[in-house]
């Protein structure tokens, strides 16, 4: 362990000093987009290829979804490890392979349509048309489980053309990912500020922030970082005026029309 945190400790300081990403080929991100908040799940549910294509038919240019790496490496769209809280079979998607998650129907504990699968991250990456911009945060089961980001990178190599950001709650996570993959923009989610200190070397190209945090103050330290503000989760129309009245670049909701 104490080898582990030493070794973090070096690549981190290494990055922060020497490393030199090269940010060429990075598109912008959402500029005052509205984000469909785990698709259209007011009609479907959330995290599936039918609540993605249905926010696309409403309109909305930028989707965000969750993913999670099975037991066999495979990035499946997903926000809860616990299959029980939205299928209707047990087990814990981190704990077991595709196979076994690619049998449950999702959503019927809600009262949804039957028929839902859980998509894996490259079903969505081959249906979702070029020009929507997809949001991934990666799930990741402790602060030292890269799996997620290895596995996101493997997948994103093969779609270059993607308009993607890459969020975590787990600045390592990002950090690792950013480290193999240097051209994708990244984005820290924050539900605190507790964190905040830590964009100083993770240096990322989005502050994913808890719509209530959003203060003068708060905008003022990502304006002389030039991190853009991307916030979450927004549901109330004039909460989302008054995120792009502060030039927030988007807001993550759960909105059913891509304009308000």
């Amino acid at each position: 362990m104490v080898i582990l945190v030493y070794a973090i400790g070096f690549f981190i300081f290494a990055y922060r000093f020497f490393w030199k990403t090269d940010l060429s080929n990075i598109r912008s991100g959402p500029g005052f987009e509205l984000i469909s908040h785990r698709g259209l799940s007011y009609e479907w549910p959330e995290n599936t290829l039918e609540s993605f294509l249905g926010a696309v038919g409403k309109g909305f240019k930028w989707i965000e979804m969750d993913v999670i790496c099975t037991k066999d490496d495979i990035l499946v769209c997903a926000h809860n490890y616990d299959l029980e809280r939205e299928t209707d079979i047990y087990g814990y998607i981190h704990q077991i392979n595709l196979k076994r998650v690619k049998m449950a129907f999702t959503g019927v504990n809600k009262g949804y349509p039957v028929g839902c699968r859980i998509p894996t991250l490259v079903e969505v990456l081959n249906r979702l048309p070029e020009d929507i911009g997809i949001n991934i945060e990666i799930k990741t089961c402790s602060v030292f489980d890269f799996r997620g980001a290895r596995a996101l990178k493997k997948v994103l190599k093969k779609y270059k053309s993607r308009n993607v950001i890459v969020s975590s709650f787990n600045p390592l996570s990002l950090f690792v990912f950013k480290a193999q993959l240097g051209a994708a923009p990244i984005g820290l989610l924050l539900e605190s500020t507790k964190y905040l200190w830590t964009v100083n070397w993770l240096q990322p190209n989005f502050l994913h922030i808890r719509a209530d945090m959003i203060n003068e103050s708060l905008l003022n330290f990502s304006k002389q970082r030039g991190v853009a503000i991307i916030a979450w989760t927004v549901n109330n129309r004039e909460a989302i005026k008054y995120c792009f009245n502060k030039q927030i670049r988007g807001v993550i909701t759960d909105w059913r029309e891509a304009t308000i």
